[in-house]
């Protein structure tokens, strides 16, 4: 990903009346974003600045997304909110800037959080050669069962 924000702030909170914006992280992102990743169990082979997108409010990270690519392949790697913000819209936010910048139409997600991304528009695959490809390159050994979700920009 290019080092861009978001050509529109993505809002203003009516509670606090700090503004949240999401941009790409940059190298001094990269503690915080790796101390989180271990939190929360996420992989963190081949950690990259350029991989991620931060959401943050008055200069705060309170939140972030991976887009990882794997051959040909571009894979959501997660998101992450911080617990006191949730339920406010910003993984959404923050999966609109990862969407915004990748250069494919077709977008995927191996998790165990199937109702989540559903709202967020991913939908699951059914059983095909795509799927068995893709989650052969993108699957990873982990707690719980992993589901294969793909996102399609053409139908939004």
């Amino acid at each position: 990903m290019e080092n861009k924000e978001s050509a529109k702030v993505t809002g203003i909170s009516d509670l606090t009346g700090k503004v949240v914006r999401v941009r790409h992280a940059t190298e001094a992102d990269m503690a915080f974003i790796a101390e989180q990743m271990k939190k929360y169990r996420f992989d963190t082979n081949n950690l990259s600045y350029g991989d991620f997108a931060v959401a943050t409010e008055n200069g705060d990270i309170i939140g972030f997304g991976r887009l990882k690519k794997t051959s040909d392949i571009y894979e959501i790697g997660c998101i992450v909110v911080m617990e006191n913000r949730r339920g406010k819209g910003i993984g959404r936010m923050i999966l609109d800037h990862l969407l915004e910048f990748t250069p494919v139409d077709k977008v995927y997600v191996m998790t165990d959080w199937v109702d989540y991304f559903k709202k967020l528009g991913f939908a699951e695959m059914k059983s095909s050669k795509e799927q068995t490809h893709i989650f052969n390159l993108l699957c990873n050994e982990g707690e719980g069962k992993k589901v294969l979700m793909s996102y399609d920009k053409t139908d939004r």
